[in-house]
């Protein structure tokens, strides 16, 4: 067993040596360098028929102002009909989970709304995941060379720098996946709990690991879009077996915020961003969205859950990358710092017909015909911002592990400065700041 094992990684090293040789002669065009800047569109995606958005029923998710006195909540509370059923967090980032009466949610929103001892209210909206399934043709990782992944690899693979993806769990048995993915959490469960009620500092970090403990793990995949989003951000390269990631060397981090239902909502989000900062992971990607107005881009919509992105960016140092969805739809909700939202291109370098786009975009990037593996370890040929995210996402990752000791301000500054862009605009509503360039990025996280 060894000695097989010996061959067969020596083979892959030569296997990946000749690949990258025919890449720089230009033999192997799918993952040659590329020397294209993105194209205007020439017509804007046909939007799709908006449909009804989905909230959990009789549900609120309600943060108390600073300084509120617990008398003064339980009062208002009392006055609106609304019952606590459960609490998330601590301290200014405390969500109480209020069960209103039948029927009268809107009116209790409205009341709760207009009283000056809550800050922030929104339903528990529920969002799906952001994928088209295409046939499952290998038509070549063309998508890697578009973002210069092939030259960035001479420097750096990504090794060990975590990936987190909130999905539905990652098949962590598939070949691409094996030997590098973390336990992760289940923030769908009871054990998630653990991690919220503490919140953020000392005592959210304990529980957290105590619920990390206890928790499942989410190294199954219970729908199978959370497999094809890990593979195309860290598959295993030079293993001989299906798809290279676009940071090959970094280790994932699941995080089950969606049933095999294939939906999740705000709660197992803030509980799995809680997880987060308990856990130090630094990058987070979603794959989930809504048709706009609703989706995660809404500040207003989901005040509670922004002000978890905004303690995990300001505060926490980490970055969070959101696909931008594929409605074909205008996304009228403003560019946020904290918030990474990435539309998709085809392969002729131009918007794909069915990426949002809008003033909240801040990059695009590949997510036409992205060869990668699902979660019985075949290959696939997929569609969808599921996959321009997480390429964006694990570009991160490159320059993270050039340079380690980059404030994720900087990090987000070198992803931009490395862009291609659509001529000399330094910003679009259809691409934000352009699509990164690995090979550049990392040269700049490097100095050099």
């Amino acid at each position: 067993m060894y000695k097989q094992l010996s061959l067969s990684k020596k083979l892959g090293s030569i296997t990946l040596a000749v690949m990258m040789s025919l890449v720089s002669f230009g033999i192997f065009p799918a993952l040659a360098q590329s020397n294209h800047q993105l194209k205007m569109p020439r017509a804007l995606p046909t939007p799709k028929a908006r449909p009804k958005m989905e909230y959990s029923p009789d549900l609120l998710l309600v943060m108390p102002a600073a300084n509120t006195e617990q008398e003064d909540i339980d009062k208002a509370l009392k006055e609106a009909h609304g019952t606590v059923v459960d609490t998330m967090g601590e301290g200014k980032l405390k969500v109480y989970i209020v069960k209103t009466e039948r029927g009268k949610l809107e009116s209790t929103e409205k009341t709760l709304g207009k009283d000056k001892h809550f800050k922030a209210i929104s339903r528990n909206y529920r969002f799906r995941a952001q994928l088209i399934p295409n046939d499952p043709n290998f038509t070549g990782q063309w998508h890697l060379g578009a973002i210069n992944c092939p030259r960035a690899w001479d420097s750096t693979m990504g090794n060990g720098t975590k990936v987190a993806i909130f999905d539905s769990g990652c098949q962590a048995s598939v070949a691409d996946l094996t030997g590098k993915t973390q336990k992760g959490y289940d923030a769908t469960t009871f054990w998630a709990r653990l991690t919220v009620l503490g919140g953020p500092g000392l005592l959210g970090d304990l529980l957290g690991g105590i619920g990390g403990a206890l928790s499942g793990g989410a190294q199954n995949d219970v729908q199978g879009h959370g497999t094809l989003v890990a593979t195309t951000a860290a598959a295993t390269a030079n293993n001989m077996v299906n798809v290279a990631g676009v940071a090959p060397g970094a280790t994932v981090y699941p995080v089950q915020i969606a049933g095999s239902s294939g939906m999740t909502d705000d709660i197992a989000i803030m509980a799995g961003m809680l997880n987060m900062m308990a856990s130090g992971n630094r990058i987070v990607n979603i794959s989930y969205g809504a048709y706009p107005p609703f989706g995660f881009t809404n500040a207003a919509l989901h005040a509670p859950l922004h002000l978890y992105f905004q303690e995990f960016y300001y505060i926490k140092g980490g970055l969070i990358f959101i696909s931008s969805g594929n409605d074909g739809a205008f996304d009228p909700d403003p560019l946020m710092p904290y918030l990474n939202v990435v539309s998709a291109i085809d392969p002729s370098m131009s918007l794909a017909n069915f990426s949002n786009w809008g003033t909240c975009i801040t990059f695009t990037g590949p997510g036409k015909d992205i060869v990668c593996t699902d979660r019985a370890g075949n290959v696939r040929t997929v569609d969808g911002t599921s996959f321009s995210s997480p390429i964006v996402a694990s570009t991160a990752a490159l320059v993270w592990n050039a340079n380690p000791s980059l404030p994720n301000v900087w990090v987000q500054h070198i992803l931009k400065a490395s862009c291609f862009r659509a001529g000399a605009a330094p910003w679009t509503p259809y691409y934000g700041y352009g699509m990164p360039d690995a090979e550049r990025a990392v040269r700049m996280a490097r100095g050099l």
